[in-house]
């Protein structure tokens, strides 16, 4: 089996960012369903080790780049507490809409406040949050490097990135059955809800979601880019064998 192409930046195309957008305005309302799908139903679990390695964050500021329905920052706000802060930042308006209904029903501490926003243009100065954490959204972006530097710039000094992102497993064995199930499980049960229509001129939502794990960077060479943005220590936490990968990253 030859090995998987790494892809630096990810898989890129014109009209990348407006395509994205489209996809998840369109899977919004089973978005938290198929994750569970996607990620064998451990996905709270990668969120409860994410908070672990934020560590105490009590009273902090915090921002959740990429928040989807909010189930991020939604821990997050539990571990803050009533003094702390809670942004959750997403391009998609219509994902944010469902992380507003959601939050209706839940007793935090203190609501997180959701904001339409662009993770390669936050819209914060430097130094404004202890902790950025994100989950699964470095391979949707159009330049993946630029939004680590942002997560380092909007970070305090002391303070720590949290990331999280799906990756191909680098064992052959592993990566064989792996590849068979998002194949034959995840891109078919994604067919209930995208019926296999095209979304502006390229594939289905599924076989987006899919194929972007695909080549795309992970562990060193991921831990790299956290380098380049200037993060001097940086930790990469590889979870069922190598499926998703959580770098730590902490501003000096």
């Amino acid at each position: 089996m030859a090995e998987e192409e790494i892809k630096s930046n990810g898989t890129q195309f014109e009209g990348k960012e407006e395509y994205v957008k489209d996809v998840f305005t369109e899977i919004a309302s089973y978005y938290d369903e198929m994750n569970d799908i996607m990620s064998l139903k451990m996905i709270k679990g990668w969120h409860q080790y994410m908070m672990k390695l934020a560590g105490d964050i009590s009273g902090k500021r915090c921002a959740d780049i990429g928040t989807g329905t909010g189930e991020i920052a939604y821990m997050l706000a539990e571990k803050v507490g009533a003094e702390g802060e809670v942004v959750g930042i997403d391009i998609t308006p219509e994902m944010l809409k469902y992380a507003e209904m959601k939050q209706a029903e839940r007793n935090l501490p203190n609501p997180v406040r959701f904001e339409v926003g662009d993770a390669l243009d936050l819209q914060y100065p430097e130094c404004s949050f202890s902790v950025v954490t994100s989950g699964y959204m470095l391979r949707n972006v159009t330049d993946v490097q630029k939004a680590i530097d942002e997560f380092y710039r909007v970070l305090e000094h002391g303070g720590k990135a949290v990331i999280a992102e799906m990756a191909t497993p680098d064992n052959r064995f592993i990566r064989y059955f792996y590849n068979l199930y998002m194949k034959h499980r995840v891109q078919k049960i994604g067919r209930k809800y995208d019926k296999g229509e095209s979304i502006d001129g390229h594939g289905p939502a599924y076989d987006w979601l899919v194929n972007s794990i695909r080549g795309f960077p992970h562990g060193e060479v991921m831990a790299e880019k956290f380098r380049q943005a200037g993060f001097k220590t940086v930790k990469v936490h590889s979870k069922n064998f190598g499926a998703v990968n959580i770098y730590e990253a902490v501003k000096e």
